[in-house]
């Protein structure tokens, strides 16, 4: 299994927003999946790249 897991300073830069606006995505239940272990959040850059797929808007 290769699973790639990363840091929300990194999932950050990767959607160029700030920290503090994934942490607000958490609060409203909105923005990629994540996940949380031991405490700490986590995202999967799959879904990270899924959520930037899944924002796109067709003209």
């Amino acid at each position: 299994m290769d699973l790639k897991l990363i840091k929300p300073k990194k999932a950050a830069e990767i959607l160029m927003c700030s920290e503090r606006t994934l942490e607000a995505w958490r609060r409203e239940f909105k923005g990629p999946c994540y996940y949380k272990i031991e405490g700490k959040i986590l995202y999967k850059t799959e879904d990270i790249l899924s959520f930037i797929e899944g924002s796109k808007v067709a003209i």
